[in-house]
């Protein structure tokens, strides 16, 4: 029969092992991802007075490998809360990938628009999931997307007429 302090150092044997089993079997950090879906009314591709946050937008995270541009990682089903934020969790060490939030789905259809930039691309949001960044957690905030409006509201006339103003200022 074992004595306490031979019952003590094979628990704590076991408790190692089980700890040790427990990370070769985890893929990495865990991370949280959270951002924000608007709908852009006067459809000048920036956050205004107007910008209307969308809930039950959908979107998706992607990383795909620097080189190869494969993706490596994908995370399906985010949609944003009645404040237009969504949350995906998203798990491993993504060095030497690029890891983007894109569109899915608008949950509006009279703002369903997906941006398309001057090169092609439609609005996506990178973020960093690396272990060994200098964040000092795991959550990481990714920039705004954006749905816009096939045709802008009226009450944006004015404020377009004042950035315009504005811009001439300058």
């Amino acid at each position: 029969m074992a004595t306490l302090p031979q019952f003590a150092i094979i628990l704590a044997g076991a408790l190692c092992f089980l700890s040790l089993a427990d990370v070769a079997n985890s893929q990495g950090p865990e991370f949280i991802v959270k951002g924000m879906v608007y709908c852009d009314v006067c459809r000048v591709n920036f956050f205004n007075k107007f910008s209307e946050p969308m809930s039950g937008a959908q979107v998706k995270l992607e990383c795909k490998d620097k080189e190869s541009g494969k993706v490596t990682y994908r995370m399906t089903g985010g949609e944003t809360d009645d404040n237009g934020i969504y949350t995906l969790p998203a798990e491993g060490d993504h060095l030497g990938e690029v890891c983007e939030v894109t569109l899915v789905k608008s949950s509006r259809a009279e703002c369903s628009e997906i941006p398309i930039d001057r090169s092609g691309k439609s609005p996506t949001s990178e973020v960093t999931l690396v272990a060994t960044s200098s964040f000092m957690d795991n959550i990481r905030l990714a920039n705004p997307l954006v749905f816009t409006r096939k045709e802008a509201l009226r009450k944006c006339i004015e404020f377009l007429k004042d950035v315009q103003m504005t811009l001439a200022r300058l």
